[in-house]
């Protein structure tokens, strides 16, 4: 089995990076230190946000242990995550009003990509890899 690395996506027009993190050492690799803890809030999923010297954003979606979930469970966190990111890239590019097709499409393609990071991550172990 395959070891699962986190993969760094980015948004159209580069404004925000995001990733998902199964566990700390996921967490550490994607930040780049230990400094972070991971899932430090009562919550089954979170958006923990930095921002780089450039102004980027790096969120990254943390999603422990999802043994006693469903699938479409799963899913629904990772998109309510998803929503999350499209507000942070929707502030970084001074959208007060972006079209309904223009929010869409974005929350979709950042819930399909971590969806796809999810499944990638599962195949590999969760959060174990």
């Amino acid at each position: 089995m395959a070891k699962y690395r986190p993969h760094i996506y980015q948004t159209p027009f580069d404004h925000v990076l995001y990733a998902l993190a199964r566990n700390q050492k996921q967490l550490n690799q994607i930040t780049g230190n230990n400094q972070e803890k991971f899932l430090d809030v009562q919550a089954d999923a979170c958006v923990t946000y930095f921002e780089n010297e450039s102004n980027k954003a790096l969120c990254i979606v943390q999603l422990p242990d999802v043994a006693n979930k469903t699938i479409v469970q799963i899913h629904g966190l990772l998109l309510h995550e998803a929503v999350h990111i499209w507000q942070k890239l929707k502030n970084k590019m001074y959208e007060d009003s972006p079209s309904i097709e223009f929010e869409a499409y974005s929350i979709q393609r950042i819930a399909l990509d971590l969806f796809e990071a999810f499944h990638d991550s599962d195949r590999a172990g969760g959060v174990d890899a």
